[in-house]
């Protein structure tokens, strides 16, 4: 099961989460999540996304805007000075890490299983916008300086977070071996 903290899964998670984290981030303006927290962070709004794209009837894989994605951010990447082949491997494995969780997601949750009293977030407004920001903070994050340990420590750190957080083993594979490809100097 996946952590109540960590995952948006409902909405009253979110806000009791929100409530308890802003009062923190209030006090520190510059905190600032590391990667590990960000790949997870990504992965925990799948559930969101597959819900949204069920209830609009829309497929899980979206070549337009994966591909519009992944060039936005490997320009990003780039202009942050990473190299473009790190960075677009490891937004693919992002992209396909999330794939996987939205597929889960889907044959757990078949069409009509969903209660009609259930808040399906937007896609074009609340979740996407939310995605982009963590992929900026993503790029932030890859562009940091570190050592060769310390790539290890945050590829270990994530597996760790994932772990906890519940997530499959087929969802776990190319969120880090994307993370492990982006920490590539």
């Amino acid at each position: 099961m996946k952590s109540i903290f960590c995952s948006s899964r409902t909405w009253h998670a979110a806000l009791l989460g929100l409530a308890l984290l802003l009062p923190a981030c209030a006090l520190r303006k510059d905190f600032r999540p590391s990667l590990p927290v960000l790949v997870e962070e990504r992965l925990n709004w799948m559930d969101e996304v597959a819900m949204a794209k069920q209830v609009a009837a829309l497929p899980i894989t979206d070549p337009v805007r994966e591909a519009e994605l992944l060039r936005t951010m490997t320009q990003r990447g780039v202009a942050a000075g990473l190299k473009e082949e790190s960075v677009r491997r490891f937004f693919t494995g992002q992209m396909q890490a999330a794939k996987v969780v939205q597929q889960e997601w889907l044959r757990k949750h078949p069409p009509g299983a969903t209660s009609i009293l259930t808040v399906v977030p937007s896609l074009t407004h609340t979740i996407r916008p939310a995605l982009d920001e963590i992929g900026a903070e993503m790029i932030a994050r890859l562009a940091q300086p570190r050592t060769p340990d310390q790539s290890a420590a945050l590829l270990e750190e994530a597996r760790e977070r994932l772990v906890r957080a519940g997530y499959s083993a087929a969802a776990m594979k190319p969120a880090l071996d994307g993370l492990q490809a982006g920490l590539v100097r």
